[in-house]
């Protein structure tokens, strides 16, 4: 597909008649990142209750299919012991670290700006160990798991989704869903 076009979309007359729509309603396109969900742009109260049972079953089928991507924690290969998933997560040294917002680097917007880094980059840091210097570079990947919404990741975490697979699979920009 160029840049700048978009993609055709058809409505197939049996998923129009399993949402109920007929030729008389007029659809309202609601767009939000990664998804286009039409509605009937009027709707009685059973209705809308309904959109919502089927946008819930979407959205949870959807979690689902990331968290059988990215499985469970494993405490980073260690014996993970009693306690549910969630503690899982919060017991793991890496899936820790990647929900501590200290673990981020943040420099001052005038330093970035004289380095000729985007003030909303992502960053890296190294150090010298002979030194002592630290020195910062834009990262070369701009998508981690800081991406995420934070609802999703609590979701998620608390669920004992393993979030160092989560982070793998969003940078390396793995296709999970319609493999």
């Amino acid at each position: 597909m160029k840049k700048n076009q978009m993609p055709q979309i058809g409505l197939p007359a049996d998923a129009c008649e399993q949402s109920g729509f007929t030729d008389k309603d007029t659809l309202e396109l609601h767009a939000g990142q990664n998804a286009l969900v039409f509605l009937k742009d009027k709707m009685t109260a059973l209705e809308v209750a309904n959109a919502i049972h089927s946008l819930s079953a979407l959205a949870s089928d959807l979690t689902v299919v990331l968290a059988s991507a990215c499985g469970l924690c494993s405490n980073c290969g260690d014996e993970c012991g009693e306690g549910c998933p969630a503690e899982w997560v919060a017991g793991c040294s890496l899936c820790h670290d990647l929900l501590d917002e200290s673990q981020s680097i943040r420099i001052p917007g005038y330093l970035l700006e004289e380095s000729g880094i985007p003030a909303d980059a992502k960053l890296e840091a190294y150090t010298d160990e002979d030194s002592g210097e630290i020195t910062v570079v834009e990262a070369d990947v701009q998508q981690d798991i800081t991406d995420v919404p934070p609802g999703i990741l609590a979701v998620l975490a608390q669920s004992g989704v393993c979030l160092a697979e989560l982070d793998e699979l969003i940078m390396l920009e793995e296709i999970v869903y319609g493999k």
